[in-house]
């Protein structure tokens, strides 16, 4: 008696995922069409915030709204194309008139450099999308079909529930003494009639989608095949700043190599004449900090090409970390996805963790995590044998700060306050985090300002309550300060804490203006600033540092080491 019941429940469960997986089948074909019109993100290409959708009519589209539109003769999987849509004024100007102008018109080429690079991540992220609604559009059908098939199942006499059609008659007799196959047979059909239904509805519907519809009129621009304009003011505006997009962009990539060049081979003589001071002592490991390397492909492709031959010189087990201290990105946007990418690899093998910035986004958190760094928010995680604690900024920032949005409503403060509590007081770790009010919350500080230099191997009463032992970087100046060393000495165990505020990593302009700005294929405008913090692997405390600084000419500076705190073996612990 068990065992039957068993194999009817087992026949009961097997028999709902078949009809599940019937209605998923037919449900299917409208439910991509669905999937299709309605996938859709929010993105800002240079300073323009635009929706970005799909169609289909062998174009990809910048709607500008009044003043027309550009048509690039180029499409992706299945001939779609992105369909962009301007929703606000740019960010630098504010006007519609801004459209028009010259200068706006020249920074926006050279943020927007690389078309190919954003169509890969546009593609990507709606890849991403197309599997969301997919989904959810599939999983409202599922539900309404089952609803649809209890309630006609309940409305059929029982009479009439081996009844089929008159066309399946001479099958069914037929297959009458095999009834697992006339089961099947009427599955099936149901099935492929479904399916052509849901298919018919579909290329309705798709036909009928306004991303289908042909485009009209175009004007196009001579000297670029395949870009067109709906408007001929439009396409004037182009063709005069046109000579200058294409010298600019040959000029800013020779520019940008020449760099990388220049650097590689400053850094590699300054590193051959530091080599022996910089290697750790016994029993210490390496971490490698930067902050707001903010979207410079040039900065990046330095770090890249110089962290193998710092591996190389110091030990390929020494560098056991590396940390980002916010400011990723420059705008927060998924057509950055390729710079992330590039700079989640920028270090090789070193793991990394990251902090987000006030120019980072959740699709920046996203696109990290996808490329392996690790950016916990108000968590503790071990990298490296080293403690690593990150409290994510909670604010956002545009491009040339027009705007600044938080909309988890937590305050500076109030994240360094949170992330303090989240911390083990006992333990020493490593704190990254963006901004200074944050930084100087954690600590208990009013403003980092009340550090000073000094002390760094001296323990003294700083006249600050105790802190959490260990490390607390900090980026958002783009300028290096510090670091500072704030003396645990209320009980007899003494440790302490090192500050650092960082430069940037990317050698960005943190104060952007029309007529200064970085861009992702330029040459710096600051110094690109890495530090080499050391570390006692068997306490987590810091016990020296390093700076590795590229000024905007190429040359590349290696600091001395510098110790802090007690020499090993020294501190109670």
């Amino acid at each position: 008696m068990g065992n039957l019941r068993e194999r009817l429940r087992l026949r009961a469960v097997l028999t709902a995922a078949a009809v599940l997986a019937a209605i998923a089948v037919v449900a299917a074909p409208f439910a991509a069409e669905q999937a299709v019109e309605r996938v859709r993100f929010d993105d800002r290409l240079g300073t323009l915030p635009v929706e970005v959708s799909l169609c289909h009519n062998g174009y990809s589209t910048v709607d500008t709204g009044i003043l027309g539109s550009v048509y690039w003769q180029r499409t992706g999987m299945f001939g779609f194309g992105a369909c962009i849509r301007v929703t606000e004024p740019p960010e630098a100007g504010g006007t519609l008139s801004s459209y028009v102008d010259e200068s706006f018109v020249r920074t926006n080429a050279e943020l927007i450099n690389d078309p190919d690079e954003i169509a890969a991540a546009y593609g990507h992220e709606f890849s991403r999308g197309f599997r969301r609604e997919f989904l959810r559009t599939e999983a409202l059908l599922v539900g309404v079909g089952l609803l649809v098939l209890v309630a006609v199942r309940r409305r059929t006499p029982p009479k009439d529930e081996d009844r089929i059609p008159w066309w399946g008659e001479r099958i069914a007799r037929r297959l009458a003494p095999w009834p697992v196959a006339r089961i099947a047979l009427w599955s099936v059909l149901l099935i492929l009639l479904g399916t052509t239904a849901s298919a018919v509805v579909a290329t309705y519907s798709f036909k009928s989608w306004s991303g289908s519809n042909a485009v009209g009129t175009t004007y196009p621009l001579p000297a670029v095949a395949g870009l067109s304009f709906s408007s001929p003011q439009t396409r004037e505006v182009a063709g005069q700043v046109q000579p200058f997009i294409e010298k600019n962009y040959d000029r800013l990539r020779e520019r940008g190599k020449e760099y990388e060049d220049t650097a590689t081979a400053s850094f590699t003589t300054a590193l051959a004449a530091r080599r022996s001071e910089l290697l750790p002592r016994g029993g210490e490991r390496v971490v490698l900090a930067e902050a707001d390397p903010q979207g410079s492909l040039v900065g990046t492709a330095v770090r890249t090409r110089l962290y193998p031959i710092l591996v190389e010189a110091l030990g390929k087990d020494a560098i056991v970390l590396r940390t980002i201290s916010g400011d990723i990105t420059s705008n927060g946007t998924v057509a950055e996805d390729a710079f992330v990418r590039k700079e989640a690899r920028s270090s090789g093998d070193i793991p990394t963790v990251a902090a987000a910035g006030d120019h980072d986004s959740e699709t920046t958190v996203d696109q990290l995590k996808e490329y392996g760094v690790e950016v916990p928010d108000l968590e503790t995680i071990t990298v490296g044998g080293l403690r690593v604690s990150v409290g994510n900024d909670p604010e956002f920032k545009t491009l040339f700060g027009g705007s600044v949005t938080n909309p988890s409503g937590v305050s500076e403060e109030e994240l360094g306050e949170r992330l303090r509590k989240a911390v083990d007081p006992d333990r020493a770790g490593i704190v990254v985090l963006h901004q200074a009010d944050a930084a100087a919350a954690y600590l208990g500080l009013s403003s980092l300002n009340e550090l000073s230099l000094g002390h760094e191997t001296v323990p003294y009463d700083d006249g600050i309550p105790d802190v959490p032992p260990g490390t607390v970087d900090v980026g958002h100046s783009h300028r290096s300060i510090g670091p500072f060393v704030v003396w645990n000495t209320d009980t007899d165990d003494v440790t302490w804490t090192v500050v650092d505020r960082l430069g940037t990593s990317g050698g960005a302009e943190n104060s952007p203006t029309f007529n200064r700005f970085s861009t992702p294929f330029s040459t710096p405008l600051k110094p690109i600033d890495v530090r080499l913090q050391y570390f006692d692997e068997a306490t987590g405390l810091q016990t020296g540092y390093a700076t590795i600084s590229i000024d905007p000419a190429g040359k590349a500076t290696i600091s001395e080491r510098t110790d802090v705190g007690l020499p090993l073996g020294d501190s109670t612990r």
